[in-house]
């Protein structure tokens, strides 16, 4: 192998998404959660992966990382990923993106840490990128986090690189899936779906399509974000990590009544009167469309399928985002693909009917109604055959021309 290629076969997974967690079971049964490393055991709160865990997992990753023995030189790529790690730019985001970039980020590490970062060039990056070839979204993935961890480190360590050889590496084109997850549902997809479903889940589907949020934010809604009087819903997106406050109209508010008291918490409960899961919902929406007949659709399009109307409706891409959250046109038009030039193109076609309208007028005036009298077809052909065949006849002295039959 080439001194210029990766040493180790790139992955995109990994198994231990919480590296230096240590579960110990007690006596009564219950695991105990620690983050240990460089002699430090820093206990954790439970259960594993939720919000307050892994608030808690980051901060002890952070204090103890800058400690941690190092057996390799100086500016190497795990020098540069584990200060951006520790970093303010990094602890900035919310808890999700976080645990996401840790998935790609961490792996990577552990199978080329030990790499100076003078000797990652382009050469080393292209030769990389081509053993993802049959994983455009790892290498994309993995591509975006280490422009980030370069540039902190180039700017936190001057002089150590010439340059951020990520940022021209080129991305991994990801073909398009045949059914797109995000797919916004048709009104009669709509309409049968909503007959044919559950009271309890038909509301669950009715805050998906009026709120335009993500599935979890949804199925995690609780009665204290919704204040009736003012017909306002306070919701914190998980990914984003920031505040919405959106309104909620008398369909939204049906749904929540038709709820209500049946949990102490949640404003939408299954039939049994348990929380919704993203999981447990869209199972029950997979069954339902089989048992309908009907194609696959998620309930994620539903996030799509108001947006795709507002557009349609003329709605500029800063009120829709201002209800989706989107921060930026370019995350909101993912789910406007095929509408997101509709109004302009609406007006610019309304434009030409008007100015057409009088050529339009005056060729339809007393223009052709009769299929086979056209200048074209068969029927045109046989008409302008005739005039020939009879002049052909008369120079051959048909009956005609007074001859006998």
């Amino acid at each position: 192998m080439s001194k210029r290629e990766p040493t180790r076969g790139a992955r995109s997974t990994i198994s231990n998404p919480w590296p230096h967690l240590e579960r110990t079971r007690g006596a009564g049964g219950q695991t105990y959660l620690y983050y240990r490393r460089a002699g430090r055991r820093t206990p954790l709160p439970g259960p594993e992966g939720s919000g307050t865990f892994i608030r808690a997992y980051e901060a002890a990753r952070a204090a103890t990382e800058s400690q941690a023995p190092r057996t390799t030189g100086r500016h190497t790529l795990d020098d540069a990923i584990t200060l951006y790690l520790a970093s303010a730019d990094f602890l900035a985001h919310a808890a999700n993106t976080r645990t996401d970039y840790r998935r790609v980020l961490d792996p990577f590490r552990a199978q080329f840490g030990t790499l100076a970062l003078p000797a990652i060039d382009e050469a080393w990056i292209a030769a990389l990128r081509e053993k993802y070839a049959a994983a455009p979204v790892a290498w994309n993935s993995l591509r975006s986090r280490m422009i980030s961890v370069v540039r902190l480190y180039r700017t936190l360590q001057p002089g150590v690189l010439g340059a951020n050889h990520w940022e021209t590496s080129r991305r991994l084109k990801v073909p398009k899936p045949a059914v797109k997850a995000h797919r916004p549902w048709p009104a009669a997809v709509l309409v049968a779906v909503l007959r044919a479903a559950t009271p309890e889940f038909r509301c669950l589907l009715v805050g998906y399509l009026l709120t335009a949020q993500r599935g979890g934010d949804v199925t995690r809604l609780e009665s204290r974000q919704w204040n009736q009087a003012n017909a306002t819903l306070n919701l914190g997106q998980q990914k984003t990590g920031e505040p919405l406050l959106i309104h909620v109209p008398e369909a939204l508010a049906a749904a929540f009544n038709a709820m209500a008291d049946r949990h102490p918490k949640r404003l939408f409960v299954t039939p049994r009167g348990e929380a919704w899961t993203t999981s447990n919902a869209q199972e029950t929406l997979r069954r339902l469309l089989g048992i309908l007949g009907l194609d696959r659709y998620t309930l994620h399009g539903l996030r799509a399928t108001g947006p795709v109307a507002l557009k349609m409706l003329g709605f500029e891409n800063r009120a829709i985002r201002s209800l989706t959250g989107h921060r930026t046109d370019a995350n909101l038009e993912v789910y406007l693909d095929g509408v997101d030039h509709y109004p302009l193109a609406r007006q610019a076609q309304e434009a030409l009917a008007e100015t057409f309208a009088p050529v339009l007028t005056q060729a339809l005036s007393g223009a052709n109604d009769r299929r086979f009298s056209g200048v074209t077809g068969r029927a045109a052909r046989k008409s302008r055959a005739e005039p020939c065949q009879q002049a052909a006849n008369s120079q051959q002295g048909g009956p005609d021309e007074g001859g006998n039959s």
